[in-house]
């Protein structure tokens, strides 16, 4: 099967249609339910349906990953998605209430399960690449779904369609592209342990146990549900924010997410090798999100969108370009035939405190604009200074990536042929 930088192609380009997908709705949702006369209270509620439902499903969804086979779990979460971006073009309460606990099945469906895809796609010295590259065609589809958020301005502006009805046709559009996704998933070669888990109770337990024995990933979870809680309070309302704060459209918004996201896939695909010349993964992870912080606060004290929007996109790169090499130190503690489980235990320690901070976030947005933003910099400061001081537990003073390959051709070398 054909690859690019070690990384089976379909996976590459399910991660770019995902990502495609995905930048339509983050850019036009909000934007959308602002116009359709949703407070930001109801923003939150909506959008926590979503974090609640996708929990349960993110319980079963690492084991049946570990038990079937990740693609064919990953293809039935997509199949979900394009139900759920149907109903969340309808404006009505009940309605998008169903379209968002949906969105919530499929995200507890695909999220842990595609990082299962992903961990078992390729060797586990390169893992980190494997996460990189996804990442990196993820944010390349993303950029071009966010360019999309100029249609309905557009739409509206040359057809009988009103703004809201535009962005409804928008949200229309990309439904298809899940069904594409879903035929894709299964297309991708997955490696899998001989002695798969089961999907009893008991196997449930022990999968959720096996993956929990290594201190390090404990800490590592503790880690994600505090950067979970920060991140849901604020950046995952930022589009929200900027349409209240500055009366934007999905346009102006849809310019920023893909300029964020090229940016990002650019540096993502940078930190990677640095961290190889480096040995570490955890040097340059917390080297960039420590340079996120001051930039997260000083958003709060502008009035303009522009400079808003430049400090946003800066600020996110250096906090999220980083990831997959954290993702990698994560699944490469863990046994290969328990990833899917341990995926399921990584999306849980997000997904658990963002469904409160959501809901926090949202309301506190309707006392006032900035003061989410302020407290995901402080929550975020105490993250990350708890992974400084254990950051030689967790990496062990272990060799990877491309030292660790060196290091094997070196020792292959010494045997006797």
């Amino acid at each position: 099967m054909r690859s690019i930088g070690g990384v089976q192609t379909p996976l590459l380009l399910l991660a770019a249609l995902n990502g495609l997908s995905f930048g339509v709705i983050v850019t036009v949702l909000a934007p959308y339910m602002y116009s359709a006369g949703f407070s930001g209270t109801e923003w939150g509620l909506l959008t926590s349906l979503a974090t609640i439902t996708s929990i349960v499903f993110t319980l079963l969804s690492g084991p049946l990953s570990d038990f079937l086979g990740a693609r064919r779990v990953v293809a039935a979460g997509y199949v979900v998605k394009a139900a759920s971006f149907t109903l969340l073009a309808v404006p009505d309460t009940m309605v998008m209430a169903a379209g968002f606990t949906l969105s919530g099945v499929s995200m507890g469906i695909s999220w842990s399960a595609s990082t299962a895809l992903v961990a078992r796609s390729g060797r586990d010295e390169l893992l980190h690449r494997s996460f990189t590259f996804f990442m990196a065609s993820n944010m390349v589809g993303g950029a071009l779904g966010s360019l999309m958020g100029v249609l309905p301005p557009i739409l509206a502006s040359n057809t009988g369609l009103t703004l809201l009805q535009a962005y409804r046709a928008t949200i229309l559009l990309v439904a298809p592209l899940s069904l594409l996704q879903a035929g894709i998933a299964l297309a991708v070669r997955e490696a899998l342990s001989r002695g798969r888990a089961g999907v009893g109770v008991g196997d449930l337990m022990k999968g959720f146990k096996d993956a929990l024995s290594d201190g390090r990933f404990r800490l590592l979870i503790i880690f994600n549900m505090i950067i979970g809680l920060g991140a849901s309070m604020s950046i995952h309302n930022i589009s929200y924010y900027f349409a209240a704060k500055y009366g934007v459209t999905s346009a102006e918004i849809g310019i920023v997410n893909a300029l964020e996201q090229v940016s990002m896939a650019v540096v993502a695909v940078w930190a990677s090798r640095l961290a190889e010349r480096l040995g570490s993964t955890l040097k340059v992870y917390i080297g960039l999100t420590s340079l996120s912080v001051p930039l997260l606060v000083s958003m709060t004290f502008v009035d303009s969108y522009a400079v808003a929007a430049a400090l946003y996109i800066v600020r996110t790169v250096l906090m999220n370009a980083a990831n997959p090499l954290l993702e990698a130190l994560t699944m490469r503690v863990v046994p290969r035939e328990r990833r899917g489980s341990a995926s399921s235990i990584l999306s849980l320690s997000f997904t658990l405190p963002a469904t409160a901070g959501r809901a926090l976030g949202g309301a506190l947005l309707d006392v006032n604009l900035e003061l989410p933003l302020r407290l995901t910099a402080i929550i975020y400061t105490l993250a990350l200074a708890q992974l400084y001081m254990r950051r030689r537990f967790l990496e062990g003073g272990r060799m990877w990536g491309a030292r660790k390959v060196a290091g094997e051709l070196l020792e292959e070398a010494r045997v006797p042929q």
